[in-house]
């Protein structure tokens, strides 16, 4: 993994999930994009976060959910409405 995990102490298992999860972000928003780093904070419900370089700005999506992996379906649907935006925006700079 290329990014850095922010957490509590994290078990061997969830350091391979999140290293999974950390490439599912890379595929969702694309070529251009560098992870910067993942996290999980927990409280009422888990959320994870990512921290990502994109067109040399870093920018930060979180997913909630009642599990680490309804957190990880919510983040999956917000990346990928963060990258249409992006991309959307590129298209309508002057330039």
């Amino acid at each position: 993994m290329g990014c850095s995990v922010i957490s509590d102490e994290i078990s061997d298992a969830e350091a391979r999930y999140f290293a999974e999860i950390s490439e599912d972000c890379e595929r969702i928003l694309g070529a251009g994009v560098e992870m910067v780093d993942i996290g999980r904070r927990d409280g009422t419900d888990v959320r994870l976060f990512v921290r990502y370089r994109l067109a040399g700005i870093v920018r930060l999506s979180e997913g909630r959910g009642e599990t680490v992996v309804a957190a990880h379906a919510d983040l999956r649907g917000r990346l990928a409405v963060d990258r249409l935006r992006y991309g959307f925006a590129s298209v309508l700079e002057p330039g």
